[in-house]
């Protein structure tokens, strides 16, 4: 026979699945809009019969078993995937876009088209005067105007380069956070889930994480499992690995650690260089990620197969710098026997000669020439940070060369051959310098219109995986508001046959006791 009290304890679990099912419903909608939470869901079983009644197996009512998280790692996975090559993309597109800032376009004012122009116009103006010091004044004043043009952006991308190497090092400092804080989650999760405690909070919290830590670099995750509930699901420890060395493993952490390169042939000097704290061992931050985004930026030379960064576009302003310094002072082939005639070779209006026009840290003529054993060497110590006119030409305008014979002062013979260096084609292999200069600019905007195609293709990629996650694992609104009133429901059915069965009772009392 079955308890008297029986179907009071069966309403009585009732009311504790239904209670149970409205906290975790309420807490599903209280956390609707907070990032990373997975929706809970309640599993609920019904308790096997407690006696045969009649030759009927009576039940004993129901019990909520656990509470799990609906999550897909699968979809992690995708997500975690796609978000390092969105970060990537990000980050080269906005970087790319700075330096195209740096060089100058066809929009803005001060553009390198601009600032030559002004130039050649001065020494065409000077052409039809030799004779005329203002004429002279205008030269050096726009010959200066290109000098500091060069020496502008060299500094901005350096600047910029400096920037991205101290970006580097915050990425750095935030992987060794994060894997810090995924380990300790490791080990939480192991410590509840021995217990039979609930871990869907800490496991919540540990997936954010590494969603952060995806968009830093090219994550690999390996989820080992460690608890088993009885209604089969499961609770894991992850294994997370980084260029295929391995970051977090259990509770352990390996971390990171930047040095300042010095000794490089490669103009990393003062750069950050990163490795392994525990073995010295470089790091390899995996083919996508904004910190490998930050290294091809700051180190990308465009040689062997290297990225473009901004070593790249300060080596072409350099060769700029240098060829076109060289050629408007020294001269050049118009053909295989003719030669236009530099500055050097002529003579200005005080019947000086040999002088230079371009130099670097305002060195005088002299010394410039006197910086290499021959005049490619000369002109190797030549960049776009340090180019400048010569000392000679800042203090004297009289002494720029004009005329191809002395104390001629209407001869414009050198001008004239300036003006045609200035807009040779054979000056550059991609041809006039400023061919050359519009080839720099247009390398630069087929790979920020590539890296911006890029970035919108992953975001929508990484937007149309988040919308799978989010079908799976997020709060439903709709969804939810019907849960509360089916356990609101379940919890007054429960609570009504609790009434009855107090009735039903108390009138077998009343009986038993007339």
């Amino acid at each position: 026979m079955s308890s008297t009290f029986v179907g009071v304890a069966i309403a009585n679990r009732g009311l504790t699945s239904s209670q149970n099912g409205l906290s975790v419903t309420t807490n599903n909608i209280s956390n609707v809009n907070t990032t990373g939470y997975s929706r809970q869901t309640v599993n609920q079983i019904a308790i096997g019969p407690a006696a045969v009644y009649n030759n009927s197996y009576i039940g004993s009512g129901s019990e909520v078993t656990s509470v799990t998280r609906t999550s897909s790692f699968r979809l992690n996975q995708k997500y975690w995937q796609e978000n390092s090559s969105l970060s990537e993309y990000d980050e080269k597109s906005s970087c790319l876009t700075e330096i195209e800032d740096v060089l100058g376009t066809s929009s803005t004012t001060t553009d390198f088209s601009t600032t030559m122009d002004s130039f050649y116009s001065a020494l065409s103006s000077l052409s039809t005067d030799p004779s005329s010091s203002s004429a002279r004044a205008v030269v050096q004043e726009d010959g200066q105007a290109v000098c500091s043009y060069l020496n502008d952006a060299s500094s901005r991308l350096s600047q910029l380069r400096d920037s991205v190497n101290t970006d580097v090092k915050t990425n750095v400092d935030q992987i060794n956070s994060y894997a810090s804080q995924i380990a300790d989650l490791n080990q939480q999760i192991t410590v509840a889930a021995s217990a039979n405690a609930s871990t869907n909070d800490l496991e919540d919290s540990r997936d954010l994480l590494i969603d952060k830590l995806s968009s830093l670099a090219d994550v690999s995750v390996t989820a080992t499992t460690i608890n088993t509930q009885a209604d089969g699901s499961t609770t894991s420890s992850y294994s997370v690995s980084i260029g295929g060395a391995t970051l977090v493993s259990g509770n352990t952490a390996r971390q990171l650690e930047c040095y300042t390169i010095t000794g490089s042939s490669d103009n990393n000097n003062g750069m950050y260089g990163i490795r392994w704290t525990d073995t010295g061992d470089a790091f390899d931050p995996g083919t996508t990620g904004s910190l490998k985004a930050d290294l091809d930026l700051r180190d990308g030379s465009g040689t062997a197969g290297e990225s473009k960064g901004i070593p790249y576009y300060t080596s072409q302003l350099d060769e700029f710098a240098q060829t076109f310094a060289e050629a408007f002072n020294e001269g050049i082939y118009k053909d295989g026997s003719s030669y236009y005639s530099g500055i050097a070779s002529g003579y200005g209006s005080d019947g000086s000669t040999g002088i230079r026009f371009f130099s670097y840290d305002s060195l005088s003529s002299s010394d410039l020439m006197a910086s290499g054993t021959t005049t490619a060497a000369v002109y190797a110590n030549i960049t776009a940070a340090n180019i400048s006119l010569s000392s000679d030409v800042v203090d004297d305008t009289a002494k720029i060369a004009t005329a191809s014979s002395a104390n001629e002062t209407s001869n414009n013979d050198v001008v004239n051959d300036l003006i045609s260096i200035c807009k040779d084609s054979r000056m550059f292999d991609s041809g006039s310098p400023e061919d050359f200069y519009n080839s720099i600019i247009s390398t630069l905007g087929a790979e920020t219109a590539y890296a911006t195609r890029q970035d919108n293709i992953q975001s929508a990629m990484v937007s149309y995986v988040s919308d799978q996650r989010s079908s799976v694992s997020g709060v439903s609104t709709n969804e939810e508001t019907a849960n509360l009133t089916k356990y609101q429901q379940a919890y007054a059915a429960s609570a009504s046959a609790i009434t009855t069965w107090k009735t039903v009772l108390q009138d077998t009392i009343n009986m038993v006791s007339s």
